[in-house]
This record gives structure tokens, C-alpha cells and sequence, in this order.
């Protein structure tokens, strides 16, 4: 996996995504995600979310 595809499109830190660090899980697996942050980040869908912008945007 590419370097940007382990920063989050939206504040660019890592996304600690446990697939890309050789784990069989992720911690996104577990959430739900809102579908206007989804729609937020169309134009770079194979990028993940971190976990902190995901709980700011719930938080909106």
C-alpha cells in the first residue's frame, strides 16, 4: 500500500489501519460510519478515515 493510502484524506495523520500494518482486522471494521462523511471523501475512496476524524464528525 501506497504512503498516502495510510493517512487519513481528511487531517492527513495515519489512519492506524490494521490491514495495511498485516493485521486480519482493522478498527474501522467495527464502526459505523455516516454516510456524509463517506460522501466527503469520494474523490479518494481507497483512503481511510482515522479514527479521530471519524469521532469529530459524529460529534457535529
Amino acid at each position: 500500500m501506497q504512503y498516502e493510502e495510510q493517512r487519513c484524506p481528511i487531517c492527513g495523520k495515519e489512519n492506524h489501519c490494521g490491514v495495511v500494518e498485516g493485521q486480519k482486522t482493522c478498527w474501522c471494521m467495527t464502526e459505523k460510519f455516516p454516510e456524509g462523511i463517506i460522501k466527503a471523501i469520494s474523490k479518494e475512496p481507497k483512503k481511510c478515515i482515522c479514527q479521530n476524524c471519524l469521532h469529530t464528525y459524529k460529534e457535529i
